[in-house]
């Protein structure tokens, strides 16, 4: 192998497609950063965050603080922080410029759900009507190109878009107060790289109308995870055909309405608890695909009705119990309302199947959280961020003095050469940075070398909240996983790099809201993603032999998503494809090679004539389609139709599933 991508990738020319894509990363700190963090401190700016004064005012200011201009180099802006407190907010809580242009990357962090509050008093003007719904906290999308309706879209009026990267709410409380039956929790719009961690959101009864609202053009990819919404009319509502959703750890309770809508979308659900006397589960439109793993739902009302499917729903693990403790399939015979797992088709056909995902999940390990004397920031040891100068052996520095968490406050940093992890750092985090290999590197740098490598046994490692950007520069590897350890990436941006080689002797590799580099598997150990995002040429995912689980997939662009070679094992739960223009030279969607197993549900999205993939699924090893070999390949023609494209609710083809 001598560069990146190796040539296992089917000749793919680049590895990120010259749209510049962002990282924004979770706070799992769960206590005040770091003073050099370059978080910004709505204290700072004159919050009091003590219930009675109106911190509105403080907290715009803080997000207008928080704005940075790296040229090209879009990376998210600093986060907004939240120290202990109840806020009073008497308006929207959003993100623009001083033109009133809307922007993305705004990420409002708090110490944590427990002691953060951001409070909307009893019948606050503007959110009493619900008619007119209005939000406590807007995210919005940016405008890198195009007119602000392409598409459709209401740039202009509401922020619409898809260029809404490292959008973040985390560790946070929001408070409907009584009288407020049309506030939003949060309207919320990600794309790529962006989640709501950590929060409660709850309303008053009778108030409030979405707790989450994913509504706009156009949601996902993106991340909820460990969500708790009480009350209102609808607990979360999505809509648009694009790009998918992923939901884990999420509960919903005492919703009027409904518990959890979609409207024509795909979301990829895991342990997922729903507790309401209305509608648990509305999946409206003819297009939409909802898969969910371990569904628990609990009816207060014993002549509640628990599903309206009017798309593709497939399900496994689920549970409905009536207020009762009985059974919704003691109740309703065996019928769709009851939970039986299988594949269902809009509410009058329904097919039940055997093959369902098999890999078993364990917990991604907890960050690494010690005392604070145990962080190294980079910036002691002498690198500056945004200067242009080699922060290599700063970086360096700060691996080798024997701490545990090493930080890289916010800001963009050059290195010229490999950074090796030693077994002592169990953290790195990236604070809002990106990490740039000069165009003087070492001669050591080569491309297949990764800016990070990860060599050594020991406790599991965590890599969070950094941007690893290559745009415009030689093909490069981000990360290189050969040691033994586990390897955790969280929110970790690959552009214009490859994302991660994980070698034969790699360890076990946890992946969470990343983007956007293909990645080479290798191994027998496992590997688990949740919400993962990968675009451009050739083949994204080269998995040489790894059991591989995937929760919420999105691709785009012309390539393969997934290579199999013999004794991999892939799944792929819940899905989104997106070509999005016609290909000079097709290729197939997935290839299973002969000894490989794959399982899948997921859709393709197709917007232009043509931009649609023909092979689904090949047996080819090298992507050449013989006539024999599309005899046992899987085509479009054998799938249902979602508009010009096609929607695959549960396929598995290959060896049974080792479980292990």
């Amino acid at each position: 192998m001598n560069s990146w991508p190796p040539s296992s990738l089917l000749h793919a020319k680049s590895t990120v497609a010259a749209l510049v894509l962002v990282c924004a990363c979770p706070w799992l700190l769960g206590a005040v950063l770091p003073a050099d963090s370059g978080a910004v401190n709505v204290r700072d700016h004159g919050a009091k965050g003590d219930g009675k004064a109106d911190d509105t005012a403080a907290i715009l200011a803080a997000i207008a603080a928080a704005r940075t201009d790296q040229g090209k180099f879009f990376w998210p802006s600093r986060v907004v922080y939240f120290p202990a407190g109840t806020y009073r907010v008497t308006d929207s809580l959003m993100k623009r410029d001083e033109n009133g242009r809307y922007l993305a990357s705004m990420a409002l962090v708090g110490e944590s759900a427990d002691t953060v509050r951001i409070r909307l008093d009893e019948a606050t003007a503007g959110f009493t009507d619900a008619k007119a719904p209005k939000p406590v906290i807007y995210t919005t999308s940016m405008l890198l190109g195009g007119a602000s309706g392409a598409g459709g879209k209401d740039y202009t009026g509401k922020g619409e878009g898809n260029d809404a990267y490292g959008n973040y709410v985390e560790d946070l409380t929001i408070d409907i107060g009584p009288g407020n039956p049309g506030a939003v929790g949060i309207d919320f719009l990600a794309n790529n790289s962006g989640a709501i961690r950590h929060v409660r959101i709850m309303a008053a009864a009778g108030s409030g109308r979405t707790g989450i609202s994913m509504e706009r053009k156009w949601p996902g990819p993106l991340l909820l995870s460990d969500v708790k919404v009480q009350g209102f009319a609808v607990g979360i509502s999505v809509s648009q055909r694009e790009y998918g959703l992923t939901m884990e750890g999420v509960a919903l309770s005492g919703q009027s309405e409904v518990a959890l809508r979609n409207n024509g979308n795909a979301l990829a659900l895991r342990n997922v608890r729903i507790e309401t006397g209305a509608l648990a589960l509305q999946n409206m439109g003819p297009d939409g695909l909802v898969v969910s793993d371990q569904l628990v739902v609990q009816l207060a009302r014993n002549d509640a009705t628990w599903v309206d499917n009017r798309g593709y729903l497939t399900m496994k693990g689920t549970r409905v119990t009536l207020v009762s403790g009985e059974s919704v399939a003691e109740k309703a015979g065996g019928s769709l309302q009851s939970a039986t797992d299988g594949a269902y088709f809009g509410n009058l056909r329904l097919a039940k199947f055997d093959a369902f995902w098999k890999l078993a999940t364990p917990p991604t390990p907890a960050a690494w959280t010690p005392e604070a004397k145990r962080w190294a920031s980079v910036e002691r040891f002498g690198a500056k961020a945004d200067s242009g100068e080699d922060a290599t052996e700063a970086i360096r520095a700060a691996m080798q003095s024997g701490a545990e968490v090493v930080y890289l406050p916010s800001g963009r940093y050059v290195i010229s050469d490999v950074i090796d992890v030693p077994a002592k750092v169990r953290r790195i985090v990236g604070m809002y940075s990106s990490v740039t290999v000069s165009r003087r590197r070492a001669p050591t740098l080569k491309g297949e070398t990764g800016m990070f490598r990860v060599a050594t046994a020991g406790s599991p490692l965590t890599i969070e909240r950094i941007a690893l950007d290559n745009i415009g520069m030689p093909s490069q590897l981000g990360i290189e996983h050969s040691g033994a350890r586990s390897l955790v990436l969280q929110d970790v941006l690959a552009a214009g790099t490859g994302l991660v080689s994980r070698m034969p002797s790699g360890g076990p590799l946890f992946l969470e809201n990343t983007c956007c580099g293909p990645m080479v598997l290798a191994g027998r150990n496992g590997v688990w993603a949740r919400q993962f995002n990968t675009e451009g040429q050739g083949v994204r995912i080269f998995n040489d032999g790894a059991p591989l689980s995937i929760l919420g997939f999105k691709t785009e662009q012309n390539n393969t998503a997934i290579q199999n070679t013999a004794g991999a094992n892939t799944e792929v739960i819940g899905g989104l494809l997106y070509m999005i223009h016609p290909p000079a030279v097709a290729r197939p969607a997935f290839i299973n090679a002969s000894g490989a197993r794959f399982y899948a549900v997921y859709v393709e999205t197709v917007q232009r004539e043509g931009a649609s993939y023909r092979v689904h699924v090949s047996p080819s090893d090298d992507g050449t389609e013989s006539a024999k070999q599309l005899s046992s390949a899987v085509m479009a023609e054998d799938l249902p139709t979602r508009g010009r494209g096609r929607v695959v609710p549960g396929l598995e083809v290959g060896l049974p599933a080792n479980s292990k």
